[in-house]
């Protein structure tokens, strides 16, 4: 485990091959329905799922929903009653899930599709994945609300830090890796980059790029 300020965000993978392991992942769908993880993060998430167990995930980013039912998919095979929820902020998810829920909300203000009466009903341990814009503002909005939701254990991963090591991170204002580090700045000592899971495959061998964040402190 380690801090941000002392690992680079770059991934060990070379930028002409990250190009093709995209492509396939732009195109990649479960039960036929767009998923786009790539290769290591799905296998890093059947990891961290079986070894957390949550029964509650939220996801901000739902795009046509293939993750959402990828996650409550796995989770049922591990024997998790786990509850999936999925916001947008124009939602249009695909097809219907007994123990989905697909609601429209923006990742600025997820107050409004998470009030108060909701989260206090959250089943334990929660798992929070920002899959939103990739910006900034929105990557920090998300870890600053869920912060106060989150319980010491529990895991908060930050999606596509790769934008990086693309090439592309100005196309997102500079990406999520900005406000990660700005987040665990402020909040030294509470949380810590799961570096297990970002090096399982090589350094950074992950879209998620010091992305996989663990609460170690209320």
């Amino acid at each position: 485990m380690s801090e941000t300020k002392t690992r680079s965000v770059k991934s060990a993978v070379p930028r002409p091959l990250l190009g093709a392991i995209r492509k396939g992942l732009m195109r990649y769908t479960w039960r036929g329905v767009l998923c786009n993880k790539s290769p290591f993060d799905l296998a890093l998430y059947s990891l961290l799922l079986w070894r957390e167990k949550p029964r509650a995930i939220i996801e901000i980013g739902t795009k046509e929903g293939g993750s959402a039912l990828w996650l409550w998919d796995t989770c049922h095979q591990f024997g998790l009653d786990t509850e999936i929820i999925s916001i947008d902020i124009q939602q249009r998810a695909k097809g219907n899930q007994t123990g989905i829920t697909f609601l429209q909300g923006n990742a600025l203000n997820l107050a409004t599709a998470l009030p108060p009466e909701r989260t206090r009903t959250l089943k334990r341990p929660l798992m929070v994945i920002e899959d939103s814009a990739h910006r900034p503002d929105t990557t920090l909005a998300v870890l600053q609300f869920m912060d106060a939701h989150l319980r010491s254990g529990e895991y908060i991963i930050i999606e596509d830090g790769i934008v990086d090591s693309r090439g592309v991170a100005a196309q997102f204002g500079g990406g999520p890796n900005p406000a990660v580090e700005e987040f665990l700045a402020a909040n030294v000592g509470r949380y810590e980059i799961d570096t297990d899971l970002c090096d399982y495959y090589g350094y950074n061998v992950t879209w998620n790029t010091n992305g996989w964040l663990r609460k170690i402190a209320d």
